[in-house]
């Protein structure tokens, strides 16, 4: 990806998107029509031409989506009650979706979920935060159930989940799928921050990125060394728009500024590492 001229590269299409993802060709926006009744849809096109496909209604605010990297599946996340992840007072649906037809695979809500070899059938299930392997066979999420918020790996053709961490929400893949970006959730008193890590896979281990401020946002990894993410334009978070920035996972660097007046990054995959 060539980012010497970011700051002069800006477009404007016909899609109106309060959160929008693209991979492997695809694309998926999701949007709010405002009016005396406000309605939600997602809308699937083409990422090269922005010829939609399919669109479909949603059942609450958008809030976080992704596509995998083979451009055949989508996950979409709303707020079915609730606007925020601050509190535990919301309520969310994440679907999965099949970009070929534009019907909805599976609700999360319906996979059977473990945690060390035991079923968890809670009636407080929350699902966000989809993220794909590069064979788009499986998936990680956030689930929240109890107070808690578990890292789950998901077996789409099964149906099936399996709590893997704690105090994960919002993950992103890492490009060699070794590694899971994420914030993770500190508390202060009623007040909620978060932080964000890094999760190696294979070890379990944990580090804290260089960036120091309140992050909520999903990341998106630039390459397997890097993340970005969206922040505030204004320092105390009164500006409604926002600046993408990048840190690198090696939790010494310190973050920088990618693209100013920007929101949901999205990396095209190439030959570099």
């Amino acid at each position: 990806m060539d980012t010497a001229n970011l700051a002069d590269l800006h477009f404007v299409d016909s899609l109106r998107c309060e959160v929008v993802h693209v991979s492997g060709g695809h694309g998926i926006c999701l949007s709010a029509d405002r009016g005396v009744f406000t309605t939600y849809a997602a809308t699937l096109f083409d990422a090269k031409t922005f010829e939609k496909h399919n669109t479909f209604a949603l059942k609450g605010i958008p809030s976080r989506t992704r596509v995998s990297l083979d451009g055949t599946l989508a996950g979409l996340t709303v707020f079915v009650s609730g606007h925020g992840y601050s509190t535990l007072d919301f309520s969310t649906q994440t679907l999965l979706i099949d970009f070929a037809t534009g019907a909805v695979l599976a609700d999360l809500e319906t996979f059977n979920v473990t945690h060390d070899g035991v079923t968890i059938d809670n009636p407080d299930f929350n699902f966000w935060g989809i993220t794909f392997t590069p064979d788009a066979k499986t998936f990680f999420a956030t689930l929240s159930t109890g107070g808690k918020h578990y890292l789950v790996r998901g077996d789409i053709a099964a149906h099936s989940a399996v709590v893997i961490h704690e105090n994960v929400e919002c993950p992103s893949l890492s490009p060699d799928a070794r590694r899971v970006a994420y914030k993770k959730r500190l508390t202060d008193g009623n007040r909620v921050r978060w932080q964000l890590h890094v999760l190696e896979l294979a070890t379990g281990r944990e580090t804290a990125l260089s960036e120091k401020r309140s992050i909520d946002d999903q990341l998106e990894w630039l390459d397997n060394r890097h993340v970005l993410y969206s922040v505030p334009s204004a320092d105390d978070g009164s500006s409604p728009s926002t600046d993408i920035w990048q840190v690198a996972v090696d939790a010494r660097s310190a973050p920088r500024l990618f693209l100013r007046n920007a929101y949901s990054p999205a990396a095209a995959r190439g030959a570099g590492p």
